[in-house]
């Protein structure tokens, strides 16, 4: 039987409307048509609205207009699940290296524009989890290891998202810091370290921001799953917060029916339901859940609908017919997101050079954003050397790969495929089919220029891909001449026909992957061929997708190795030398962890050997988290790119050249090696045993320098610190301010960032002897001076009384200390703050 809808107090508002329900009258208040709607609805309805009706999108309710509301993933731009392109922005810790706030809204503001053009509601993002270790495969997507200059980042980018009508879910919600034994992995952490360290960003974008939703991690919280975590989801986040938005689950991380409604989950994703739906009613029938708490999930999901504009629309929101994009948005943040790490005097480069050899595995690709679920395919894909090429056009440059930095075969270069062969455009033909055998009519045909499929679903089937096969079709062009490997990984079925001949198919040879993916042991089969130069053959892969929780589909390409020889050769005979290395497409991803913080593959040496041959080399690191650089000492100068998105290539152009002054500053430690890392990624539990000891934290508090310190960036021009001024003492739940005069004594403009660091005068055992509370990105002329003004709030002097449950401002005696990173002090005050 039907189960009727349960009563909900009207408002004198409602019960005086005529005409129309209230929930129809877009001028009524917003908690009126809420209640007016869900009123209406049936508790079938209801619990129909509590589930995915697919990956992205939440069921309809036709009977009452209620279409479909659709999610897509971020944060790194729009990832459209039918893989139409959208601009690749830079990558959260690329955004964060900004320390500019107000361009992460700039940022959010296009995501948010291309998210309604391409048909979506809401934004899976931005990820906001601290980076508590640099082995973390995830790094790259959110911001920082610090919880400050986290929250400011995350506020903006938040605040330029939902200012364009799109709506956010904040992720991961929460101490989901490793890829690891996620899915149950126990993260032990006292609530302390919780609510100083690793919920600050999250309670900073929920207060200020109004997001629509908060996604629950995939891990254990001290034992209890994150999406059924009571203390988590209503003590705190609904509770002491105020939040009004709605709890999805993490894609699977639902583990219950009753634990998790009560818990505070309001929406299992992805559909159709594997814990709620049936199993849902099932419960309230047998009085496990009652209807009433049905009523308090799903008045948060009726809300979603109001917000999102879908009973105003009448209809799911359609994707526009001609898509947009933000290059130049793109290009100022990657622009602002390299750090000059360190210069010897060779950047910007000397105008008068006559040549430049621009050497390295990441030279000539476009190594742009990490991999999983935040992957973009990108309108365009221009590479460093092709942009220096192009700034450069009076200089000879050339470049030699040098070595092979790929674990696996890559992903397939498009720019080795032609559709025809005619080589008008780069890609292969790409029909999909309704039949496994790829018989009948197609369902879509279109250009393939990304080789990756991945979606995740209960069953990961046609139903959820849309297909149940694939035909990648077209001409490959060999570059060089010698033996290449061709890969395919995939939960489904693939044939490879190459120059007519069936080369791999079901019955080839598997072998394990190096990584599993999302704790899936998908196989990979690979062939090699001997190939010659220029010569178009015909090429074929057909695919047949998987009855499996996670459809995956990767095609791989490996040309013939390189040679170091050929590397220092070219560098022998140039004027300067530039040599790009850093992540292969596999180093950083979702659903793996690294292992060592080594550049992958014979990089040092390649390294060592080009500075040994020429002096004046520069490196740049393109990776999104930490390095070890064991030639620091001997590279002229060194940079640090940070997966930047597709401006990401002419913005190096541009600071090479001096066109742009480097202006970004670490968000994260640099560590000198691997084994300064002391979190432990073994087993099912994770003990957070550094407590408030993270990042730069940790370093102070164990005597350890790392490689470059947090808040670290150079400039081409000099800023010099003086006249601070704050007062001598304070109350401690009155804001302080900070000033100081910031003066450029060079001839080139330039922007710096102030930052401003608090310690206790004695240090407290255990804790963190400093910590980050404010800073400001200041664009100073040359040759001119900025008084700048920094705030602290109460929390600055405060600490989390677990006994007291709350924030408690701790009287004495305080550093003020500000300068341009977290070891190089400019200016130090102190400060008596009474209780």
């Amino acid at each position: 039987m039907t189960l009727i809808a349960s009563a909900w107090p009207v408002s004198p508002a409602l019960a005086q409307h005529r005409g129309e329900p209230v929930y129809r009258d877009a001028k009524a208040p917003l908690e009126d048509r809420v209640a007016d709607l869900l009123a209406k609805l049936t508790l079938d309805e209801k619990i129909m609205l509590l589930a995915g009706e697919g990956s992205m999108t939440t069921h309809p309710v036709p009977r009452l207009g209620i279409p479909s509301v659709r999610m897509t993933d971020g944060p790194t731009g729009v990832r459209s699940p039918e893989g139409h392109p959208a601009t690749v922005f830079p990558v959260g810790v690329a955004l964060a290296a900004t320390w500019n706030p107000a361009l992460a809204q700039r940022v959010g503001k296009a995501i948010g524009q291309e998210a309604r053009a391409h048909g979506a509601d809401v934004l899976l993002a931005p990820t906001v989890n601290i980076v508590r270790t640099p082995r973390w495969g995830r790094n790259f997507e959110t911001y920082s290891e610090d919880p400050w200059l986290t929250a400011r980042m995350a506020v903006g980018y938040v605040r330029g998202v939902q200012g364009e009508g799109i709506g956010v879910s904040v992720k991961h919600f929460a101490a989901n810091n490793q890829e690891t034994s996620r899915f149950f992995v126990n993260s032990i952490v006292d609530e302390r370290t919780l609510r100083e360290i690793y919920l600050p960003a999250f309670e900073a974008v929920v207060k200020e921001t109004h997001p629509w939703s908060v996604m629950a991690s995939y891990n254990k919280i001290n034992g209890v799953y994150a999406a059924e975590n009571p203390w988590l989801l209503k003590t705190v986040l609904k509770g002491e917060w105020g939040f009004d938005g709605f709890v999805v689950s993490d894609w699977g991380a639902t583990h219950s029916t009753a634990p998790a409604v009560k818990g505070g989950l309001d929406l299992e994703m992805p559909g159709p339901p594997t814990h709620f739906g049936d199993k849902l009613k099932a419960a309230v029938a047998a009085g496990e859940v009652t209807p009433s708490q049905i009523d308090e999930n799903a008045r948060r999901i009726v809300r979603l609908l109001f917000w999102s504009g879908a009973i105003d629309r009448g209809a799911a929101r359609q994707p526009d017919a001609k898509p947009i994009r933000h290059p130049a948005v793109a290009r100022e943040a990657a622009e602002e997101a390299i750090v000059l790490l360190k210069n010897a005097g060779m950047l910007p480069l000397d105008p008068s050079i006559k040549s430049l050899a621009v050497i390295g595995p990441n030279a000539d690709v476009s190594r742009i954003q990490g991999g999983g679920s935040s992957t973009v395919v990108p309108f365009d894909a221009v590479t460093p050397l092709q942009a220096l090429r192009a700034a450069l056009p009076g200089v000879r440059v050339t470049y030699a790969q040098g070595v092979d930095n790929e674990e696996t075969p890559p992903a397939a270069n498009p720019a080795l495929f032609s559709p025809k062969s005619d080589r008008a455009a780069h890609g292969l033909n790409a029909t999909y089919y309704a039949t496994p055998d790829a018989s009948g009519a197609p369902i879509r045909n279109e250009i393939a220029t990304s080789f990756l499929k991945r979606i995740s679903g209960n069953i990961a089937g046609p139903q959820v891909t849309g297909y149940s096969s694939l035909r990648w079709e077209g001409v490959f062009w060999p570059e060089k001449s010698g033996r290449h490997e061709f890969s395919v990984r995939g939960t489904g079925n693939a044939t490879i026909i190459f120059d007519g001949k069936t080369v791999l198919d079901k019955a080839s040879p598997s072998t394990a992957d190096i990584r599993d993916v999302l704790g899936f042991p998908i196989p990979r089969r690979t062939i090699s061929l001997e190939l010659v130069a220029g010569k178009g053959y015909p090429f074929r892969l057909d695919y047949k997708v998987g009855q499996t929780p996670y459809e995956y589909l990767s095609f791989g390409v490996r040309e013939p190795a390189p040679s170091i020889d050929d590397a220092v050769t070219a560098a022998r005979s140039a004027d300067a030398v530039l040599v790009i290395a850093g992540s292969s497409s596999t180093t950083e991803g979702e659903g793996y962890d690294r292992t060592s913080l080594d550049l992958p593959g014979d990089q040092n040496r390649l390294i060592d050997a080009v500075i040994a041959a020429n002096p004046r080399t520069a490196v740049v690191i393109n990776a999104g988290a930490a390095m070890t650089m064991p030639w620091h000492d001997k590279a002229n100068a060194i940079l640090q790119t940070w997966l930047p998105g597709e401006g990401g290539a002419a913005a190096l152009a541009d600071i090479l050249t001096g066109r742009v002054n480097p202006s970004g500053k670490l968000p994260v430690s640099l560590p000198a090696s691997t084994e300064d890392d002391a979190v432990d990624l073994k087993g099912t539990k994770s003990n957070y045993l550094e407590g408030l000891q993270v990042g730069y934290r940790g370093y102070a508090a164990r005597g350890l320098k790392p490689l470059f310190a947090f808040g670290h960036g150079l400039s081409y021009a000099r800023f010099a610190y003086a006249g601070m001024r704050a007062p001598g003492r304070t109350r401690g739940d009155a804001p302080v301010k900070v000033q100081v005069t910031l003066r450029n004594g060079s001839t080139r403009s330039g922007k710096e960032v102030v930052q401003l660091y608090v310690a206790p005068d004695v240090p407290v055992p255990g804790e963190a002897g400093i910590a980050l509370r404010s800073f400001a990105k200041v664009d100073v002329p040359a040759g001119k001076a900025r008084e700048v003004t920094l705030t602290l709030d109460r929390r600055a002097f405060s600490f989390y009384d677990v006994d007291r449950a709350g924030w408690r401002v701790r009287p004495g005696r305080y550093k003020l200390m500000v300068g341009s990173a977290s070891d190089d002090i400019r200016i130090t005050r102190e400060i008596q703050v009474l209780e």
